[in-house]
């Protein structure tokens, strides 16, 4: 089975059916006004082994949506993820955060090219501690890819958290597991969001 032929958020495997996706994001939304960039490494922990690095930009679209692009490669050659994080249910009292995110990609790597469309049901709750704010987060996302040979719909559990250090100005620092449940990976992802203000957002 050839390592090379999944796409990451969308990473996912051609050949022999298998995908791979991160979330890399709680149900937190960017303020209006402001813009994250970031970076993420992901590597694979079960099957054949090997890395990818991907960037981030996110923006806001109202109180309740942001949308997200991914760009990026390393054992692919390159993949592109475009997602939508809608959150009608926000993180108040005890009640945790509770949204969706809907997204699709495309990955080209040597002769294939694979499209991915994806929608990932999401919960995380803030925590107060001494030294910030932590956001763990859970997801499932339900990823349906066509390939070359065949559609089918992969999923895996992702498990993560975001943690805000007090004294780095919103800087977002974060870790994610995945677990395969169906013809997926499994990996171990990190990643870290840079926030920069614009007098526009998206949303206005």
């Amino acid at each position: 089975m050839k390592f090379a032929k999944y796409f990451v958020l969308g990473l996912f495997l051609s050949s022999q059916a298998h995908a791979f996706m991160s979330m890399a994001e709680s149900g937190e939304l960017v303020p209006m006004g402001s813009y994250q960039v970031g970076f993420e490494p992901q590597l694979l922990t079960d099957k054949d082994s090997g890395g990818n690095f991907n960037l981030l930009l996110d923006a806001p679209l109202n109180d309740s949506t942001s949308a997200r692009v991914v760009l990026g490669g390393g054992t692919i050659d390159f993949n592109a993820f475009a997602s939508v994080k809608f959150v009608p249910f926000p993180d108040v009292d005890k009640q945790p955060a509770m949204g969706i995110r809907l997204g699709a990609g495309i990955a080209r790597n040597e002769d294939d090219n694979i499209l991915q469309l994806q929608a990932a049901p999401l919960l995380s709750k803030k925590y107060d501690t001494d030294y910030g704010l932590a956001v763990p987060y859970f997801a499932i996302p339900f990823t349906f890819l066509n390939t070359k040979d065949e559609n089918f719909v992969a999923t895996n559990l992702a498990i993560g958290s975001e943690f805000h250090y007090h004294e780095w100005n919103n800087v977002t620092l974060g870790g994610e597991i995945g677990l395969d449940l169906n013809k997926s990976w499994s990996y171990i992802s990190i990643f870290a969001s840079f926030p920069f203000e614009s007098s526009k957002g998206f949303g206005k």
